[in-house]
């Protein structure tokens, strides 16, 4: 399926021709395949030779490393998950390049025990992640309002095996009732999906300029509902898996209408020019977009900030 005609026209319009191009070009290409191995259950994977990966999981031939997150790996092909027992064990979960992001985010964030609120979790990679950070000592709380959705996130994080994680299947706000208690919330938002174009062809057909608005409208209840369940002094992570402004700086933008001054610069957030990340800001918010074209995995945005800490609890 082609890429849809007013996407394209958005794309060369907002990246200039040749950026433009050369994005669409990508989204015709072949996707990765990327994996984020459980630290607690695939010892040794940490090492410098990537090949290392086949020796702890056999069924799987590393190609490279995800450059910004230490259990990530590349793959130079996509096995068949389903039949690998180390996959049912949650040796590793099959994540996205690009989502393993999120870690970095929270590199300089003192996360060990921290309690972390993912409010858009299934099908639960990022919660895993959360997960493997805050330790034994730490929560998540990992929801999704959709219950079939939600029946695969609890199976995931029972596979990962940490045991630290409860899952809800709330609607935003009455989740986000514990006001001020988490030290960190994540908003993975639900969004138009433009990012998938390449790894899932059906997003092209699903795509369209309304299901944008509509999923903007969405994104901005979702924000005034996290910020109330984040602590004064805590962190908000957004993310979409989307291209367009609208959803991404768009919503920020928005938010800061309302929030203002309680919004804060996050914590240091290292990323290295070779990745090939493109940074950003809005306000105190720090931003990192993903572009198929100029990094490995699929097309990502992700932005951080803090709440003031002397904002309202």
């Amino acid at each position: 399926m082609e890429l849809p005609r007013t996407f394209v026209e958005r794309v060369l319009c907002d990246l200039g021709t040749t950026e433009g191009e050369a994005l669409c070009r990508a989204l015709d290409g072949e996707a990765c395949v990327s994996i984020r191995v459980n630290p607690a259950k695939a010892e040794g994977l940490r090492g410098e030779q990537p090949a290392r990966v086949s020796e702890v999981l056999p069924m799987l031939t590393a190609a490279g490393r995800v450059p910004w997150c230490a259990d990530g790996f590349l793959l130079a092909g996509r096995p068949s998950f389903t039949f690998d027992s180390d996959f049912h064990a949650g040796a590793y979960y099959v994540q996205e390049a690009a989502s393993q992001f999120v870690g970095c985010l929270l590199q300089e964030v003192p996360t060990s025990g921290a309690r972390i609120l993912d409010l858009c979790a299934a099908p639960g990679g990022k919660t895993t992640l959360y997960a493997s950070l805050v330790g034994r000592g730490g929560l998540v709380v990992a929801n999704e309002i959709d219950r079939r959705r939600a029946s695969v996130l609890a199976d995931n994080v029972r596979k990962w095996g940490t045991g630290n994680v409860v899952v809800t299947t709330c609607e935003p706000h009455a989740v986000c009732d514990c006001e001020a208690w988490f030290d960190v919330v994540a908003v993975d938002a639900p969004c138009s999906g433009e990012g998938m174009f390449r790894k899932d062809p059906a997003a092209r057909g699903e795509w369209s300029e309304n299901n944008v608005r509509q999923c903007a409208a969405r994104q901005d209840d979702i924000l005034r509902e996290a910020w109330r369940a984040l602590r004064p002094g805590g962190t908000l992570i957004y993310s979409t898996c989307t291209f367009n402004r609208d959803e991404d700086e768009g919503s920020l933008e928005r938010m800061l209408a309302w929030a203002g001054d309680e919004v804060a610069a996050p914590y240091p957030v290292d990323v290295d020019p070779a990745w090939g990340i493109v940074e950003g800001e809005v306000g105190p918010f720090r931003t990192f977009r993903f572009f198929p074209h100029r990094t490995v995995g699929e097309g990502f945005f992700a932005a951080v900030a803090r709440k003031a800490p002397d904002a309202p609890g």
